[in-house]
């Protein structure tokens, strides 16, 4: 494959894994708070959108570095990261028979849907400012 054409288009492939990296992160940060904490709601609810946002700065500078494209390819992370949260869910509420639907979407939790799109789009901006500042050959 020619490498000129791995730097035009989306980054599929390193989009979704970096959204399952963040999200299996996110999930181990829930399951331990979740151990720790008798009542852990509102400890995640504090926790968890500001980590969504932080994990996905380098999720999305990862996804978006070389290509010709660095916000759209940071902002399919992000968005990736919320479709898988929505998958998950929707398994765990098939699954699970005491599984409440409606606490997976509280506003704490769709803000931090919302951070993970911002956060995969301040990655691909940094990405796009260090392609931006590199010497042209």
């Amino acid at each position: 494959m020619d490498r000129n054409a791995s730097r035009i288009g989306l980054r599929w492939g390193r989009a979704l894994v970096a959204a399952i990296a963040v999200e299996l992160v996110l999930v181990a940060l829930t399951v331990v708070i979740s151990r720790v904490k008798a009542d852990p709601t509102q400890t995640l609810n504090w926790v968890i959108p500001p980590a969504c946002f932080v994990l996905f700065v380098p999720g999305g500078y990862w996804t978006a570095r070389g290509t010709a494209a660095p916000m759209l390819n940071a902002f399919v992370a992000g968005a990736f990261g919320v479709l898988l949260y929505v998958a998950l869910t929707l398994a765990a509420a098939a699954t699970v028979t005491d599984f409440n639907l409606a606490s997976s979407a509280r506003p704490a939790y769709l803000l931090a849907h919302g951070l993970k799109v911002v956060g995969g789009l301040i990655g691909g901006w940094l990405a796009s400012r260090k392609l931006a500042s590199a010497p042209v050959p």
